[in-house]
């Protein structure tokens, strides 16, 4: 599957939505928030899957 910039995902295993801020290749660089704060992180394209609009 083919990500964009700003697109809203989530991991397949579980978890919160998160913001694509990045892609390089084939990881995609994460933004989230817990807690009212800021959190980020890259994984794997194949790891994710868009959540539905």
């Amino acid at each position: 599957m083919k990500f964009s910039v700003g697109d809203v995902v989530v991991l397949k295993s579980g978890g919160p939505p998160m913001t694509i801020r990045h892609i390089e290749d084939d990881v995609a660089y994460c933004e989230w928030f817990h807690d009212g704060e800021s959190k980020g992180h890259k994984f794997a394209t194949a790891q994710l899957e868009l959540v539905d609009a």
